[in-house]
């Protein structure tokens, strides 16, 4: 027995009494705590109070028989996942296909052998165990990357591969105001709670509004609509505009002020780097030329291309703000002042 499984909680649950101390008598032996419950309702009672590591559980029971118990338990989001054996003298080969689809993960005869029920058991915990190691591994480990791209993976939507795809988007970005003078007034511990705070905001923001948060730089911040979620290209610019008014509102508690821009535009999204690290990102003339409005944008305020203005302009009062010049385009970019 594993060390993670020896001080495991086992559900016995039969109607027999003297089944209940043969089977609890042999789990005890081996350092497992024991539960018992009658029938199939008296199970669900006692789980309300008592989460099992694993459940023995009987057939033929009366006010609840053991079919019945087990859908219960696997409808249940709080329950769905523990590990349950049938242990029972039915044979019936019908009976045993109807336990797995219950949701029964094994099916243990009477009179049973007592080193095959521990090893079972052993088995199902470790089995168990391992499970829930891995989704705290994924829960971690999905920390590092947007949340919907996240989702997009472990649905199979999409892979990791080194490989990108042309879009229309609509790409954010910000930094702060005075942020270098800022950092000069903090010390280094004091700036890194301050600074998460900050993002910890705007984070929250990119999830409420359905956005990709690509990353932070600094006291910068890069989001992007239209991939792997998108609700059409109009939608998304509407979306990512609100979005960053509330950020403006938001960051202001925390006597903060930001500078957004704000593009619209086809650019390639996926994966770039290598086979053993890389990073979903996006990159084209549209990003740049997001980044470059964010940097001539002023404290307060949301500068947009007139891509994104043609998309956003019946929805939120924008002011025009005039042809500018922007590094690394030949001509001069129209922008917008969204005032809300």
């Amino acid at each position: 027995m594993s060390a993670a499984n020896k001080h495991a909680r086992i559900l016995l649950v039969d109607d027999v009494m003297e089944n209940i101390q043969v089977a609890g008598t042999i789990l005890k032996e081996k350092g497992y705590q024991i539960n018992i419950a009658r029938n199939g309702k008296q199970a669900l009672q006692v789980i309300e109070k008592t989460t099992p590591d694993l459940i023995l559980l009987d057939i033929m029971m009366p006010e609840m028989d053991g079919f019945e118990c087990c859908e219960k338990l696997k409808a249940n989001d709080a329950t769905k996942d523990i590990p349950i054996i049938f242990l029972t003298a039915n044979t019936e080969t019908g009976d045993i296909v109807k336990g797995f689809e219950k949701g029964a993960v094994d099916y243990i005869f009477k009179p049973f052998n007592a080193p095959e029920l521990l090893s079972r058991i052993n088995t199902h915990l470790s089995l168990r165990q391992a499970h829930l190691d891995l989704e705290d591994l994924t829960q971690k480990a999905s920390r590092y990357i947007s949340p919907h791209v996240f989702q997009a993976i472990f649905k199979g939507e999409k892979d990791t591969l080194l490989e990108t795809t042309e879009k229309p988007l609509t790409i954010f970005f910000s930094d702060i105001v005075g942020f270098t003078k800022r950092t000069e007034s903090l010390g280094d511990k004091d700036l890194t709670g301050w600074l998460n705070g900050y993002c910890d905001k705007m984070a929250s923001q990119v999830l409420k509004h359905g956005g990709t948060l690509d990353k932070f730089i600094g006291d910068a911040v890069m989001v992007f609509y239209g991939d792997p979620q998108s609700k059409g290209v109009k939608e998304d610019a509407i979306a990512c505009t609100r979005m960053a008014i509330e950020m403006i509102q938001d960051v202001a508690d925390m006597d903060i002020q930001i500078r957004v821009g704000l593009n619209s535009g086809p650019a390639y999204v996926g994966n770039f780097g290598t086979q053993k690290q890389m990073n979903y990102t996006i990159i084209g003339n549209a990003v740049n030329l997001a980044s470059r409005l964010e940097h001539s944008s002023e404290p307060g305020k949301i500068l947009v291309s007139q891509t994104t203005y043609d998309l956003v302009k019946d929805d939120f009062w924008c002011e025009e703000h005039g042809p500018i010049k922007v590094k690394g385009i030949e001509n001069d970019v129209m922008t917008y002042w969204v005032n809300g």
